[in-house]
């Protein structure tokens, strides 16, 4: 017989730790990885100088985050394995030195705005040279979005409503 077994703690999972928090987390990251693999940009098939990447995508094509990106798609994947990596923690019954889902939360955000930053704040991706003439957001950019938001927004459920609320000092 297995050890947490004896002591009365369940399996090696127990699934009904698990809150809303978690489940919704967990699909907002799934669909976060997913969007890296729809078009992020797209180029435009009247300019000739609207290029992405190396130049080879031009003429109205459209490229993913993982075309365009060398880093930012790696630490998105990063990102998205946050919620799935709590699901584990909370599933599993271990201890934890924070609130559960604030880390999903600060990477939900994280995600945000670094998606933010590389398509609106600081512009979109051009060619080697630096220039990005013509080049347009698509869908999988607005889904990532969603997505990273679902993940900011997932945490903060998961931390604010589905933790035991604490107790002003001296009452019982």
């Amino acid at each position: 017989m297995e050890a947490s077994r004896a002591e009365g703690q369940g399996g090696y999972f127990d699934a009904g730790r698990l809150s809303p928090g978690e489940f919704m987390g967990m699909g907002a990251a799934l669909v976060l990885f997913l969007s890296l693999f729809l078009p992020w940009f797209g180029t435009s098939s009247t300019n000739e100088n609207s290029k992405l990447g190396d130049g080879s995508i031009t003429g109205g094509d459209s490229a993913s985050a993982w075309q365009v990106f060398s880093t930012l798609d790696i630490l998105l994947v990063l990102a998205a394995s946050a919620p799935f990596i709590l699901t584990w923690i909370i599933g599993r019954g271990h201890k934890l030195t924070w609130k559960p889902g604030e880390v999903t939360m600060i990477v939900g955000m994280t995600a945000l705005v670094l998606i933010l930053c590389n398509g609106i704040i600081l512009g979109r991706p051009g060619d080697a040279n630096g220039d990005s003439f013509a080049i347009s957001l698509s869908f999988g950019y607005f889904i990532a979005l969603l997505a990273s938001a679902g993940m900011l927004a997932a945490g903060y459920l998961r931390q604010a409503v589905y933790t035991d609320a604490r107790k002003p000092p001296g009452v019982i």
